[in-house]
């Protein structure tokens, strides 16, 4: 006689736990060179749900998670990061360093 063996079904904080696998890196802003890999990074990084690869950003010694990645019609990327006091916007193209261009305080 076969037993049937329940569904797995996780909950979203069980979704979200970080797995022993989880390749975690941080970078320098100073460091960050945009290519095609790293914005792949920083997309999964992005995703509530797909946490194979988390990266974060230093930047003037706070950490940032990575919030948005957005291709903009001229070509440049923008990513918006988040930490729990600031918000910061950088910008930059494929092959080239990024720029902060925005850096405020959370009120």
């Amino acid at each position: 006689m076969k037993t049937k063996v329940p569904h797995n079904v996780l909950t979203i904080s069980e979704m979200t736990k970080r797995p022993n696998k989880i390749c975690a890196e941080l970078v320098d802003i100073d460091n960050i060179v945009l290519t095609d890999e790293f914005i792949k990074k920083l997309r999964a990084s992005k995703s509530m749900f797909n946490k194979s690869t988390y990266v974060q950003i230093l930047c003037g010694g706070v950490r940032y998670n990575v919030e948005s990645v957005d291709r903009m019609k001229n070509g440049k990327y923008r990513i918006n990061l988040i930490s729990p006091q600031f918000f910061a916007t950088l910008t930059g193209m494929v092959g080239e360093n990024v720029n902060l261009v925005k850096l405020a305080a959370i009120s």
